[in-house]
């Protein structure tokens, strides 16, 4: 611990810096008391007078000429400053603190900026202090030598998408985002991409030690780009590890809702600069081939998932609404009402695998068998005993306006048929996006093997995937070891089959499907878990609107309807069997078929900022 120093400090005036309101009270908490930095100050104003003490968690600012109606004794919390600097000569010794406190809003927490700057006796003195409030900020113990023993300002790769949104992320990067990066002392370079994928290159060949971590200025589809292009580096297992961070620019910003729970772009950077990182899962998800021009048939391609899989609904509304995205977030609430006016349905096969069932027993035994038959209720209950709360159907079931009007129980079986040898794309043409932009009703559910006469569209698709290169993973990437090759049928025990026509099918790891759009409450970022939400047809347009309206504050669990099911799992296979339609991985089209996806639990590094649970720092 540093003895006690006296210093002596001067307010001083900041013509274009905010006006900062008043400090919290000192009574009002209860700060760590032992004192790293303590002096006595004086200044050419009586009404300037202040003692300085700084703590492991505060910096207490005692008036020593206190004037009538002001708090004498004030805290400034270390946890609401992003950092501190002092300007070299020939300015004069200044200790200035950049302090983002919280304020309320409707949705969630708001910062603002607040600068309070004091002049010191001598420039030594003011470094000194500006070098321990850094070591506090940074978690590095603050010693006797710590002028000396500064640590090494962070280095980040800003990617930027001056595209995403309504195109104003490179405006909210200059106003926003690099003023705050600069005053945490936190060293960078900035890239902005130009086309798809990019980023994707780009992250295959850098060289990661130089950084230490990678952030996404834009929307989620950025973030899917780099993820992949990590996995597609010969040196994947650790360079998956480099910490990630997002920063909210794009439509969607579901990742940046997850961490901030309500992605102000201002708090967002906060969280950034404050650097605590926690594990992230990763989806591994083997999608059907595009079609060959040759005789040869293609291999299934596997990429890497962050945030979910989409089919039917949400992912029609997800790639429609594209021609909406000039009204920013605005067009997902557009693209869903257009969809609800007009509802389709899709028949398909789902089969997926619960938490609790595990590969083999202690002893190296397998599992006893499971019945032949269960019914969705038993299915509910054995999710009961895993560590996430029993899920619940959504929404009461409204007779008006639905698709079929009455449903049959759809059948479940524990051993899956084979899935059809063929997959394609769609044949109708795709919309595409900007430029340099990321981004029927059928018989009742029923248990049985597609005709013979049933066939994909073998088409060549248009737009999106076209000329969407393809890397080969390193050959030592995770095995998917809970799900065989994508056409071989699945295990004979331990899944749960689900035949019929779909509204939806959404498959999600992370709590939030958009930046207002709670989907998933109960999902954490590591709990290793995909949460599975399927909706069948029959349900009506004004319940299905209601779910959507209940998403928002995250309640439809306690809702309930018998079209729609919550569920959790470890992996889970989708194959469609309606000839056309959409699949979305993380947004971002792929081509249609059989699909399938496995967890793999905290592969990856996330930027969080100071969430309250145990995290390393940058």
């Amino acid at each position: 611990m540093i003895g006690e120093c006296r210093w002596v400090f001067q307010c001083f005036p900041c013509r274009h810096w905010v006006s900062s309101p008043p400090l919290r009270p000192a009574a009002a908490s209860a700060p760590d008391t032992s004192s790293l930095l303590h002096g006595q100050f004086a200044t050419l104003s009586p009404a300037s007078n202040y003692a300085l003490t700084l703590t492991h968690t505060h910096i207490h600012i005692q008036r020593l000429s206190s004037r009538p109606g002001k708090e004498a004794r004030l805290l400034l919390p270390l946890s609401e400053l992003v950092g501190c600097s002092c300007p070299r000569s020939p300015a004069p010794p200044l200790l200035v603190l950049y302090w983002y406190p919280q304020g309320k809003r409707r949705k969630g927490v708001s910062r603002r900026r607040q600068v309070k700057a004091y002049l010191a006796e001598s420039r030594p003195e003011a470094e000194r202090w500006s070098a321990a409030i850094q070591c506090l900020l940074r978690e590095v113990p603050v010693t006797a030598n710590t002028g000396d023993l500064l640590p090494r300002p962070r280095r980040l790769l800003l990617l930027v998408n001056p595209f995403s949104g309504r195109g104003q992320a490179m405006q909210w990067c200059q106003t926003h985002i690099l003023p705050m990066i600069r005053e945490a002392n936190i060293s960078y370079n900035l890239i902005q991409t130009e086309r798809r994928n990019h980023a994707r290159e780009l992250i295959r060949e850098i060289s990661l030690p130089e950084w230490d971590g990678i952030v996404i200025v834009s929307g989620d589809g950025l973030m899917h780009e780099v993820i992949n292009g990590l996995m597609e580096r010969p040196d994947w297992e650790q360079a998956i590890k480099t910490p990630l961070g997002i920063l909210p620019c794009g439509s969607g910003n579901a990742l940046a809702g997850s961490i901030n729970h309500y992605p102000l772009l201002l708090n967002c950077c906060f969280l950034l600069c404050q650097g605590g990182i926690r594990p992230m899962d990763l989806v591994s998800v083997t999608i059907s081939p595009l079609p060959s021009k040759n005789s040869h048939a293609a291999a299934p391609r596997r990429l890497f998932s962050f945030l979910s899989v989409a089919w039917g609904f949400v992912s029609d509304v997800d790639i429609e609404s594209e021609r909406y995205r000039g009204l920013g977030s605005a067009r997902f609430t557009l693209g869903t009402l257009v969809r609800i006016a007009s509802l389709r349905s899709y028949k398909g096969r789902l089969s997926y695998m619960p938490p609790s069932v595990v590969a083999t027993s202690s002893n190296g035994t397998p599992p006893p068998r499971r019945l032949l038959s269960r019914s969705i209720t038993e299915v509910l209950d054995q999710n009961q005993n895993t560590s996430r709360p029993r899920p619940h159907s959504l929404l009461q079931h409204s007779s008006s306006n639905s698709l079929p009007p009455k449903m049959t129980p759809p059948s479940f079986s524990p051993t899956p048929p084979s899935s059809p040898s063929c997959s394609s794309p769609r044949s109708s043409s795709y919309l595409t996006p900007r430029p340099n932009t990321p981004n029927s009703t059928l018989n009742s559910p029923s248990f049985q093997m597609p005709s013979s006469s049933f066939n994909f569209d073998l088409n060549e698709p248009a737009g999106l995937l076209r000329n969407r290169p393809f890397v080969s993973l390193p050959f030592d990437v995770p095995r998917d070891d809970l799900l065989p090759p994508l056409d071989q049928p699945l295990p004979t025990r331990d899944w749960v089959t689900i035949e019929g026509d779909f509204v939806l099918v959404l498959a999600l790891y992370q709590s939030h499907l958009g930046a207002d759009l709670h989907a998933a409450p109960h999902a954490r970022f590591d709990d290793g878990l995909i949460h599975l939400t399927f909706v069948r047809a029959g349900i009506s347009r004004a319940t299905l609107l209601r779910l959507f309206f209940a998403m928002e504050k995250g309640n439809h669990h306690s809702l309930s309807s018998p079209y729609v099911s919550h569920i959790t799992c470890k992996a889970f296979r989708l194959q469609p069997l309606s000839p056309r339609g959409t699949l979305t991985v993380d947004g971002e089209l792929v081509p249609y078929g059989p699909l399938q996806a496995q967890i793999h639990p905290s592969m990856a590094r996330l930027v969080v900022g100071d969430t309250g649970v145990k995290i390393t720092r940058l």
